[in-house]
């Protein structure tokens, strides 16, 4: 090859047909270059291989006609009998060929307009064992995370890529040698072998996360141990989220009031003067109170906002304050109008965007949307964006469950703390239990924070009926 064509300085690319590769981009830089830069004229070819993909699709197809149609006017515009600016083969090529190219090219032109990694670029530098040789890789490509001492150009500027080639062409031999070697080392060590290595350590430290986060199901041995406890204890602290936790999920919030089963577990544990029963729920106080303000029981609201203990006020944890509610609700709001079923729960400190009535899929695709859009709105300030069981939640982050519940654990010198839940957010109150004399159990799930696990709300109900009458 290298004897056919002389001492020509020789650019190289290879694509396989595909509109996201750039290649009529790249086809009039090249044009542009030889334009601007003539001296080039007669010196420099490029030698452009692409590999046929879907050419009988119509998009595919009008792509194939417009490079063959670039490459005949730069070819016969700027052709000579002893010159050629663009060998172009629209074919694939065989390893021993691509490697030949590898090592003749003096530049590696890897210009696609979106790739994901792209192996060509690597390819050529792990072929050149003489270490001559440029790179000019596009920032689109994945690579260039890796290749920073390529010649990184953005595909879309055709005047930067020119430049790019004229320095290529005009770099000094050692600057080549210098930015070559860096690359190689860099390939070298991040191999194959190494990838693989890191993936499965880290699938091995993922592993290991699950299982210290596996809770055990609630058994009857566990459940006769935690009975005999709670039987001899003189102080027990109970906290019990309520949605998915004592009652069952319902499309409509405001339909999941206390049944009877409910109502009598409830009497029962708050008339036992040893029990100190909170309710500490992501709901309004509103709701909860006209609920269950009949019985002695504490509340925590909205997530950890509002606090009551039986015989006081309602107060919050912090000075919070709703300014942003308009701005946010706005978009949420837009995300209604885009998804039926879909509905905005409006809470003092907080909004609640729910999509449990929604068509399987759609809201799952509308939540994955709203999530990005909302932790980028709320990215410099300080509230917290939270995704529940088909909600999702907006609030301040100065407040969580956790951090509330620990207004409880502060007060008394308790011998037996509970704590059931069954949302992410209960994750926080499960953290915030201490280590002795508190058992913590998550409704629904096996991967939690807490100790232990129950399938369902009516497991919950029956422990509770359980330990009272233990």
């Amino acid at each position: 090859y290298r004897n056919s064509l002389g001492e020509i300085k020789i650019i190289l690319s290879i694509d396989r047909l595909d509109y996201s590769k750039g290649i009529p981009q790249r086809l009039k830089a090249f044009e542009l270059f030889l334009e601007k830069y003539p001296e080039f004229r007669n010196n420099v070819s490029f030698f452009m291989i692409v590999v046929p993909s879907r050419d009988q699709v119509g998009k595919y197809k009008e792509l194939k006609e417009e490079v063959d149609e670039l490459v005949g006017r730069i070819n016969g515009n700027y052709g000579r009998i002893n010159w050629t600016p663009i060998h172009y083969f629209y074919r694939s090529m065989p390893l021993d060929a691509l490697s030949a190219f590898y090592r003749m090219a003096n530049v590696a032109l890897v210009t696609p307009m979106r790739d994901g990694m792209n192996l060509v670029c690597k390819e050529y530098i792990a072929s050149k064992l003489d270490k001559k040789g440029v790179l000019i890789l596009s920032e689109m490509a994945g690579a260039s995370k890796e290749l920073s001492d390529a010649i990184l150009i953005n595909p879309n500027d055709i005047n930067q890529l020119v430049e790019a080639l004229y320095n290529s062409l005009t770099m000094p031999v050692e600057e080549q040698m210098q930015r070559m070697e860096i690359m190689q080392k860099s390939l070298k060590r991040y191999n194959i072998h190494h990838w693989v290595k890191l993936f499965m350590e880290e699938l091995e430290r993922v592993k290991s996360k699950q299982d210290a986060l596996t809770t055990k199901i609630l058994d009857e041995v566990t459940l006769k141990d935690l009975g005999q406890k709670f039987s001899r204890a003189r102080k027990r602290l109970i906290f019990l989220d309520y949605d998915g936790t004592l009652v069952p999920f319902n499309g409509d919030p405001k339909m999941s009031k206390p049944d009877k089963e409910l109502t009598e577990i409830l009497t029962t544990l708050t008339t036992n003067k040893k029990n100190k029963v909170v309710i500490i729920s992501g709901r309004d106080r509103d709701t909860l109170w006209i609920w269950l303000g009949k019985y002695h029981l504490d509340f925590i609201c909205e997530h950890g906002v509002w606090l009551k203990e039986f015989d006081q006020d309602w107060k919050t944890l912090v000075t919070l304050t709703d300014e942003w509610k308009k701005d946010i609700n706005n978009l949420l709001e837009l995300y209604v109008s885009r998804t039926p079923g879909s509905f905005v729960e409006e809470k003092d400190f907080s909004l609640v965007w729910h999509y449990r009535k929604v068509e399987t899929g759609l809201g799952e695709l509308r939540t994955r949307e709203l999530m990005s859009h909302l932790k980028y709105k709320v990215s410099d300030s300080n509230l917290r964006v939270h995704e529940g069981d088909k909600v999702v939640e907006i609030k301040s982050s100065r407040v969580n469950k956790g951090r509330a519940a620990l207004k409880w654990l502060d007060k008394d010198d308790y011998d037996f703390i509970m704590a059931i839940g069954d949302d992410l957010t209960d994750e926080d109150t499960f953290k915030a239990m201490p280590p002795e004399n508190s058992y913590t159990i998550k409704v629904g799930g096996k991967t939690s924070a807490a100790m232990f696990s129950l399938r369902s709300y009516q497991e919950v109900r029956d422990l509770l009926k359980k330990l009272e009458s233990a």
